[in-house]
């Protein structure tokens, strides 16, 4: 009998798991379902408050619902999720499945999705996220690069489908969106280089505000969008006329249209890091700007292996951080369409791979 440690038992426990919640949906049905929709509804109502407030401040807190109590989910092992309605938990981090099946015209709730989603950039051949799993089809990602390299390892399907933000949609109606994009005015967003769980990124604060108030007198941004990630501190020393925002933990279903809201509303995208950000602004058509404030990472909380994995993922991003830095400088920020960036990043978001709905709907069911 293996040792309840091994991966066999784990994979197991997963099995019954999900065996248990099949049956409680069949037995108790519309119950389980309204129960679903209700928590939907909620997070829903929470975005929608957070970003329909004037003026403007969408900020919503990272606190998590678990088992009748708020918890922060500092205190939580990594990749922590209350979520129950994917079977691989990085496949709802930020919404993912409730993008595409919305897009997708498919039922919210109800039977999970038969493929691992990749929730965000990875950008080297040796980078490792999902493992594959019986009950999978095999994976669906942005880019075609990424889609090559897990077929390779994996021997599995592998569908780039382009950037998840375009599946998004906003928060706000297009009238409520034309009418804060009036008052606002030119918009830039800030989303700088941030830490994820066991991996800690840091950087001059001030040198990076300083970065960004010469870039918007520069470019004519009358306001500033600082875009907090949920592991950022709270306060922060930022200028008063500045707005702050943050779309919550990752579990929350509805964070990419609150992404894609900011978006929007922003004229211009300002990063010091080569995420999975930068091809969402390309894919919407906003001007990118790179801030020179450098990044620095600390890898001492990962194993060995997972950091070196880590360290070769990070060096490909500063080369390309180099080589996106060197295109913005020779465009002057005038970016969009501009044929040598698109040849950049497409390979990584796959800017021309997005699925209409009912080409989406056909390998959903596959």
């Amino acid at each position: 009998m293996p040792a309840r440690s091994t991966p066999a038992f784990a994979q197991l426990r997963h099995e019954l798991s999900w065996w248990k919640r099949v049956r409680l949906r069949q037995l108790l049905g519309s119950r389980v379902e309204r129960d679903e929709w209700e928590a939907l509804a909620a997070y829903r109502g929470l975005v929608r408050q957070a970003y329909g407030q004037r003026p403007l401040r969408p900020e919503l807190v990272a606190d998590l619902w678990v088992q009748g109590a708020f918890r922060s989910p500092t205190g939580l092992k990594p990749f922590f999720s209350p979520a129950r309605r994917e079977r691989e938990n990085s496949s709802h981090h930020y919404g993912h499945d409730i993008q595409l099946k919305r897009h997708a015209g498919l039922p919210l709730v109800g039977p999970p999705l038969p493929w691992l989603l990749e929730h965000g950039l990875k950008v080297s051949r040796e980078a490792q996220f999902e493992a594959p799993q019986p009950w999978s089809q095999g994976y669906l990602c942005m880019g075609p690069l990424r889609a090559g390299w897990l077929r390779e390892r994996h021997g599995q399907p592998a569908h780039a489908i382009g950037p998840w933000i375009l599946y998004a949609r906003p928060v706000l109606e297009p009238q409520e969106l034309a009418d804060l994009r009036a008052e606002l005015g030119p918009t830039l967003l800030v989303l700088l280089a941030h830490s994820w769980d066991q991996v800690e990124r840091r950087l001059d604060l001030p040198t990076c505000v300083a970065q960004v108030q010469a870039l918007a007198a520069e470019r004519g941004y009358r306001q500033v969008i600082w875009l907090r990630h949920w592991q950022d501190p709270v306060q922060l020393p930022l200028p008063p006329s500045w707005i702050v925002a943050c779309n919550g933990h990752r579990s929350n279903p509805w964070f990419l249209d609150g992404l894609r809201t900011l978006l929007e509303l922003a004229d211009g995208l300002a990063s010091n890091a080569f995420g999975t950000h930068l091809g969402y602004g390309a894919a919407l058509g906003k001007r990118l700007h790179w801030l020179p404030a450098a990044a620095e990472q600390d890898l001492s909380q990962l194993p060995p292996e997972k950091a070196r994995l880590e360290a070769l993922e990070w060096n490909e991003r500063l080369r390309l951080s180099r080589e996106l830095a060197d295109l913005l400088e020779r465009s002057a920020g005038e970016t969009s369409g501009q044929p040598e960036l698109l040849a950049l990043l497409e390979p990584f978001w796959g800017l021309r791979e997005t699925r209409s709905q009912e080409t989406l709907r056909r390998l959903l069911r596959s």
